[in-house]
Parts: structure tokens; C-alpha cells; sequence
């Protein structure tokens, strides 16, 4: 009946284009603002919070090694915020000595004298940690740690006896391996990509509780459900990103869900490295 109405209106028919756009972009603007600030639970970020409380409980040190783009850093974060007075997450940045590391979780636990010397900072840290009730620090992109970083970390565990776990890429056990510190970070978390039915079940709560759009996507299933798979390798980074544009693209097309060839169009250029015309025309 509304439909009929505003079709006998010129004047409100040629507003609610605009109207139409309005509310598409402020809920493209909600999805992307919950894709960014809220955490969507997997039964692969659960086991690794299961296995978190285990180190707590045992005071054991370890490590989560995982490719890019699969949740390792969301889920360390999430873990953190759900217990703040008691977990520590620092993120580690290029080429980090142990005098940057150290202050920045001094700053993470409200320490009220963050920084100084590096001989002054490791002794400082390790008499704080349990006495502010820290019971794990994280320390993700642990890459990127200097040499002496991961010597004093160790030293660290030793006077504090509060685990530390690292968080990184391939590359951060060849560190450790290098170093000898393989042992010092003995127990290991393979965050690798979800599996197949975790990767169903997350769509299907991405569409229902994120997404909602008046129609219904069918992420979970048939060639959407492909498309998705293949070009995100079920990695949760990779899917939030591309899910994100392929809606914004859809809605301002018109549509009231995920376009199939919207999102295959997207996906298929997704991350992809610039190939020029000519090398194009020649493989063709």
C-alpha cells in the first residue's frame, strides 16, 4: 500500500532515491563500525582463549603463530578486554627494543612511571606485574622484537613468574629458533584459518546479527558461499574486508542484499597485483 501511495506522488517519488541512498550509507557506516569495534566469536578464537586460561593456570609461556589475516590480533585483543585487570596486550612495532616494549606495558598496566632506562624498566616491570594482579601478558607482532628484547623477556618470566605469550607469523619461530629461545616459549597455538564448518556457521552470524538486510544473502551456501571461500581462504581478516565493500557496492546499486556478481567482482580483485594492459592483452 505505501508503495502504491508514493507512486501517485511525483514529488515523493523523486525524493526517495535520495532518501533510499541516505539510508543506505548510515548502514553500511553501522556495519563497518561493528566489523571494527565489535569481535565475532569462532570456535577457533574460543579454543585459543581455552588455551589461554591453561597457560595462566599452569604460569607457562608460549606462543600463537598464524598467517596473516586469520584473527590473531583481533581475538589477543578481545581476550584482553574481556579480563583488563588481569591480561596485558601490547603490540609490538618495527625494530622494538626491549626499553619500548617494556614501557609500553608499564603504560598498559597504569604503571605511574612508564618510562626511563632499560636496566631500570625490566626490574621495575617484573616487581609491578603480579603486584598489580597481572596474570598474562600478550605481546603481539613479537616479530618485530629486537634481539635483546627476547633475552630480557626471558629474564622477565624468570623474576615475575607471570607467562608471556608471543603472538606472530612463521617468521617469529625462526626467531626464536635462532636465538635458542624456542624452549622459553615452549608451548605453541596454531591460529590457522577456520575450518570449514566454523567458516559456515561465522556467515551465517555475520548475515543474521551484523549484516541484517531486508533480504536474505544466503552467505553459508552455494555460489556465494564459494566465492567467499576462495577468495578469503576462510581468513577472517580477508572476509570482514571484502564483505564490507561488496554490501556498501550492493546497496548503492540497489539491492537489499549481497549481490552475487557484486561480491565476485570485488573478490576477484581483491588484494591482486597490478597487472599492466599490454602483459594482459598478451596472455589472452
Amino acid at each position: 500500500m505505501a508503495q502504491s501511495q508514493l507512486a501517485t506522488q511525483s514529488f515523493v517519488e523523486v525524493l526517495a532515491p535520495k532518501l533510499d541512498l541516505n539510508d543506505q550509507i548510515a548502514k553500511t557506516i553501522d556495519i563497518e563500525e561493528f566489523f571494527r569495534s565489535c569481535f565475532i566469536t569462532t570456535d577457533r578464537a574460543s579454543e585459543c582463549f581455552r588455551w589461554l586460561d591453561e597457560l595462566r593456570l599452569l604460569k607457562q609461556c608460549g606462543r600463537i603463530i598464524g598467517p596473516r589475516d586469520v584473527g590473531k590480533s583481533r581475538a589477543s585483543l578481545h581476550y584482553r578486554d574481556e579480563d583488563k585487570k588481569r591480561v596485558s596486550y601490547v603490540k609490538a612495532w618495527s625494530a622494538s627494543s626491549s626499553k619500548r616494549l617494556f614501557s609500553q606495558i608499564l603504560k598498559d598496566i597504569n604503571h605511574a612511571a612508564p618510562t626511563g632506562k632499560r636496566q631500570d624498566l625490566r626490574p621495575r616491570l617484573a616487581g609491578s606485574l603480579e603486584l598489580f594482579g597481572l596474570e598474562i601478558v600478550i605481546i603481539d607482532n613479537a616479530e618485530n622484537l629486537q634481539k635483546e628484547a627476547f633475552l630480557d623477556l626471558k629474564q622477565l618470566f624468570e623474576e615475575s613468574n607471570i607467562p608471556i605469550v608471543l603472538v606472530g607469523g612463521k617468521e617469529l619461530d625462526d626467531i626464536l629458533q635462532d636465538c635458542d629461545l624456542l624452549t622459553v616459549f615452549p608451548t605453541l597455538y596454531e591460529f590457522e584459518r577456520l575450518e570449514y564448518e566454523d567458516f559456515k556457521k561465522t556467515l551465517s552470524t555475520i548475515e543474521l546479527d551484523i549484516l541484517s538486510l531486508r533480504e536474505a544473502s544466503n552467505l553459508a551456501e552455494g555460489t556465494i558461499f564459494d566465492i567467499l571461500a576462495l577468495s578469503t581462504s576462510a581468513r577472517m581478516g580477508l572476509l570482514v574486508k571484502i564483505l564490507t565493500k561488496a554490501v556498501l557496492h550492493s546497496l548503492k546499486n540497489g539491492f537489499s542484499r549481497v549481490d552475487e556478481s557484486i561480491l565476485e567482482k570485488i573478490a576477484s580483485r581483491y588484494g591482486r597485483k597490478y597487472v599492466p594492459l599490454e602483459n594482459k592483452k598478451r596472455n589472452e
